[in-house]
């Protein structure tokens, strides 16, 4: 019997696509990790500005939130490459890990499909380090100005 993921236009092929581009670039080391919760997936990585501000000039800061359509595989390193980049231009970046659908047997759902999302924790936990923003830039990120803050996210990270 044929592999699934070989066959084009099956969803086997279509994940196995998706999961090869989303770990194509090596992840990024932050510089600190803090977390915003009491949930293991309810942390910040940190990735301190390395250029593009002057001496004493204090860097924006540019949240972002990863996307992977809510499902447990896909986490914040996915898109730590991003993060780096926007590092290593200046800005002082807060990349937010929040909770995601299940994984191993309890992310089935009817048809085999996983699970993806657990609203409304998906949104609380972005509310949440938002409000925990201001206070663990200025322990983590000292060169950064916690008032001039950007939102941005990918896919799943987008809409929230």
């Amino acid at each position: 019997m044929p592999d699934a993921a070989a066959e084009p236009g099956t969803a086997a092929a279509r994940d196995a696509a998706e999961e090869k581009s989303a770990l194509s670039h090596p992840a990024v080391e932050p510089d600190s990790t803090a977390g915003y919760g009491d949930h293991p997936d309810q942390v910040i990585d940190f990735y301190v500005p390395r250029g593009g501000t002057g001496p004493g000039e204090a860097a924006p800061v540019v949240v972002v939130l990863h996307g992977g359509s809510w499902r447990a595989p896909y986490d914040r390193r996915h898109i730590s490459p991003f993060a780096g980049f926007l590092a290593r231009r200046g800005f002082a970046v807060a990349s937010v890990e929040y909770r995601r659908g299940a994984q191993g047997a309890a992310a089935q759902g009817t048809g085999g499909d996983p699970v993806a999302g657990r609203w409304p924790d998906t949104f609380d936990d972005v509310a949440a380090a938002l409000d925990a923003l201001p206070e663990l830039v200025r322990q983590h990120l000292p060169r950064a100005d916690a008032r001039r803050v950007v939102l941005t996210g990918h896919s799943a990270g987008g809409h929230l």
